[in-house]
């Protein structure tokens, strides 16, 4: 189960992968996506689980439980996060993922070309998006924040569990030993 919010890592150097991550967000009325640019040279991939070379050929996005997701997964969640639920379920299918995830990597080859042929505003045109986007990308600020509150919540957690497993060890009161174990499944 995805917890939101996620943070999508996209090439940003894509007119077709731009177009369609600012179309999910201009409809992502929960403020549930953030967005990494991973295109720039520059971009610093260390305590990421995949390299720059290996991001931009795989869109990858972490949730704020700290999972990661990877290719058609993180298409299903960004577009659940969009209120895009029939998209999101349709991809989700039993029969329809296993054929994006087979068709995924040859989109992602051949996404230059691609929005060189305008796949991108075709993409727009069949969902358009409910009011004009600026930008989106993430400022290295926002990514700082946005890791930060991962690593928090994950502390917390681990706090809790510290603190549960102590209580369940002392305590002889069932229902206190039970309150604590839900706590760490909820945490």
């Amino acid at each position: 189960m995805v917890t939101y919010p996620i943070t999508i890592y996209f090439d940003g150097s894509c007119k077709l992968c731009s177009s369609e991550i600012n179309n999910l967000v201009a409809r992502d009325k929960h403020r549930a996506i953030l967005l990494v640019d991973c295109s720039p040279e520059d971009f610093d991939d260390r305590g990421l689980p995949a390299n720059r070379e290996t991001m931009m050929n795989m869109i990858h996005a972490r949730d704020a439980a700290g999972e990661w997701l990877r290719g058609v997964d993180v298409f299903i969640a960004a577009y659940q996060a969009a209120d895009m639920n029939f998209v999101s379920r349709m991809l989700a299918h039993r029969w329809v993922k296993p054929l994006a995830a087979r068709g995924y990597p040859w989109v992602v080859r051949n996404r230059y070309l691609l929005s060189r042929l305008g796949l991108h505003r075709v993409m727009a045109w069949l969902t358009p998006s409910p009011t004009p986007t600026p930008s989106l990308a993430a400022t290295p600020a926002l990514v700082q924040m946005a890791q930060q509150q991962n690593n928090t919540r994950s502390q917390a957690a681990f706090e809790r569990s510290q603190v549960c497993a102590v209580q369940r060890q002392t305590s002889t009161d069932s229902k206190k030993q039970l309150a604590c174990g839900v706590a760490e499944i909820e945490g």
